[in-house]
């Protein structure tokens, strides 16, 4: 996906790790070595051959080593937590030309600040993933006309006692407003973990009137070939983000903000889809984030549930690029006074959906982790390689 300004340089050395695609798994099956050139898509396939399943990317496309690197969401991270939290072992080339397996107990600074501080300490060459058995699951995607039952739906899910306290269980909410068409629909990416076909605590999404369902019993990697569409390098595409706490209130909020600023304001954009997509994080997720070791991200259980909000674009054009940036980091700030105003905002930028200008470290642990973090860079990259002479990306500062 061509995402402005990521991942390139015009000026130096362009380092590609895709050819990086090795995949093994050891002798007693608990472990399985993945490469940095793959999608999850590749490893879920290769997995499968074992019946064994690793914490990953909800989507196919998407890269392995980005999403390690930056916490990573998971349909089952209710059950385990980030999917960083389960990596067990990295090799990692330090500036200075190191190769380093970095684990609990060998540079267990380094392991703390890979499991979400990115690409600010080296490069990694191979990540270590503790794997679980694999078990069929009942996903899909459902899309509807019906916005406001799904929002509607969406509500009750969050809330104390609502579906998210089925571990089990994951959504992915996404509106479509089409601003050059008028139109507004929205479709939520459902799962739940086992065979059951027809989970309680997903009929709130199950219960709207549809216009497609694909929602069924299958293997993971079936319900993965539904993502696929979500690799399209046709159009550009951006992302931004911001959390508000889990309710009802918060997510209108959100569709009021973005929804009527959409259709008005960039209508002449050619091919533009704005996709706003709401992602809860469950108390569950937390906890098991820390069962397994914790992680610079460090959110706290005792916070509740909340919602990682990800505007997303997708359009035709570069000379399109800097209105949409300004339109979307204008709905980030809208929806963050609206959001303090009433008592919902929750103080978390995630970082694998944060655009240009956005801080996601300044979040992390309510803003403690970012000196261990710099302290941590300090050690192992002393003359900041990675932060200066690196373009792209997110730095930790000076």
């Amino acid at each position: 996906m061509p995402v402005p300004g990521a991942a390139d340089t015009d000026e130096g050395v362009l380092i590609v790790l895709t050819r990086l695609q090795s995949i093994s798994v050891s002798s007693d099956k608990a472990i399985a070595t993945v490469g940095p050139g793959l999608t999850w898509g590749d490893v879920y396939d290769e997995l499968k051959s074992y019946d064994l399943m690793v914490l990953g990317g909800r989507y196919a496309p998407v890269g392995v080593s980005g999403l390690l690197l930056g916490g990573g969401i998971s349909h089952y991270s209710s059950l385990h937590g980030w999917a960083a939290n389960q990596v067990q072992s990295y090799e990692v080339v330090t500036a200075d030309c190191q190769s380093l397996t970095v684990t609990s107990t060998s540079y267990s600074d380094l392991f703390w600040a890979l499991k979400g501080g990115s690409s600010n300490f080296g490069i990694v060459t191979s990540f270590d993933l503790k794997t679980f058995p694999r078990s069929e699951v009942w996903a899909g995607t459902v899309t509807t006309n019906d916005v406001d039952g799904l929002l509607g739906g969406l509500g009750e899910y969050v809330m104390p006692g609502g579906g998210i306290e089925d571990s089990n269980s994951a959504i992915d909410v996404y509106l479509l407003i089409t601003p050059a068409e008028n139109s507004f629909a929205g479709d939520a990416v459902i799962f739940h973990n086992g065979t059951d076909p027809a989970p309680a605590s997903l009929s709130n999404f199950t219960g709207i009137a549809t216009t497609t369902d694909s929602a069924h019993v299958r293997d993971y990697s079936n319900f993965q070939t539904e993502t696929v569409a979500f690799g399209d390098r046709s159009l550009r595409e951006s992302f931004y983000t911001t959390s508000v706490k889990a309710s009802p209130k918060a997510i209108q909020l959100i569709n009021e903000t973005i929804t009527d600023a959409a259709l008005t304001q960039l209508q002449a954009v050619e091919g533009l889809l704005v996709a706003p997509i709401f992602q809860p994080v469950s108390q569950a997720w937390l906890t098991a984030a820390q069962a397994a070791g914790g992680d610079p991200l460090d959110l706290d259980p005792a916070d509740g549930n909340f919602i990682i909000f990800d505007l997303s674009c997708h359009w035709k054009n570069a000379a399109d690029d800097a209105l949409i940036a300004s339109f979307s980091l204008s709905m980030l700030q809208a929806i963050d006074q609206k959001a303090k105003a009433a008592g919902l905002y929750y103080p978390f930028v995630f970082l694998n959906d944060a655009g240009p200008g956005e801080n996601p470290f300044v979040t992390y642990g309510g803003g403690k982790s970012l000196s261990r973090l710099r302290q941590i860079r300090q050690k192992y990259d002393p003359t900041q390689v990675f932060q200066r002479l690196m373009p792209g990306g997110f730095k930790l500062g000076i």
